[in-house]
């Protein structure tokens, strides 16, 4: 299948589970969340640094570096400018986004009764949308599963951990994570398509198209 047909289809299932949490979920779990023993929130608390995207420029940058001028390795320096780009690519949406959508956190629900979206407003209480936590692991899970087709899928499992701790915080609801799920992914598709453009093979004998 090829990839614009695979980014269309998670763009339209991501956005129809969007629009239901938004309408159904958001606010529930959200309140069910909040009542959260301590134990649950340090767990989460954990799990969630792991979305910092920082962690992986201060390993992918430096590596890229290294073998693209150090070891001479084409190979794996395309490989590592492949998810410095994808996660660089998803990170700048990820703002741009939020800046326009200014959606209120959970937060706001909780102290001021406000759930919603408030277009074009920069204040950080009200950037809830889309998780940027749940865009950068999401975005990272892809570009894995396109590099090493065999395991890289398995990413995808500590990157739901890692969206789902943002709900379980009440940082975000549960459509800022699907969203953010959803941008990461299709950031990082597109991202590979101009790989492909430019004839970069990233994986062995792959047939670039």
């Amino acid at each position: 299948m090829k990839k614009r047909w695979i980014a269309l289809l998670v763009i339209i299932s991501g956005a129809f589970l969007a629009c239901f949490s938004y309408s159904q979920w958001d606010i529930p779990v959200a309140y069910a969340c909040r009542g959260l023993s301590r134990s649950v929130l340090d767990m989460a608390e954990i799990i969630t640094a792991a979305g910092d995207s920082k962690w992986y420029f201060i390993l992918f940058v430096p590596t890229f570096i290294f073998f693209r001028f150090v070891n001479n390795n084409r190979a794996w320096a395309m490989k590592m400018l492949f998810l410095v780009l994808a996660i660089s690519a998803s990170g700048l949406m990820n703002t741009l986004i939020k800046w326009i959508a200014g959606r209120n956190r959970p937060i706001n629900l909780f102290n001021h009764g406000l759930f919603g979206f408030d277009f074009f407003e920069t204040v950080y209480e009200l950037n809830s949308f889309p998780s940027g936590h749940a865009l950068i692991p999401f975005s990272l899970a892809t570009a894995l599963s396109i590099l090493f087709p065999r395991v890289g899928f398995l990413a995808f499992l500590p990157a739901a951990a890692i969206a789902s701790s943002r709900v379980l915080l009440t940082s975000h609801f549960v459509s800022d994570v699907i969203a953010g799920a959803v941008i990461g992914v299709v950031c990082t598709l597109v991202v590979k398509y101009y790989f492909d453009r430019f004839k970069i093979e990233l994986t062995p004998g792959a047939k670039v198209s």
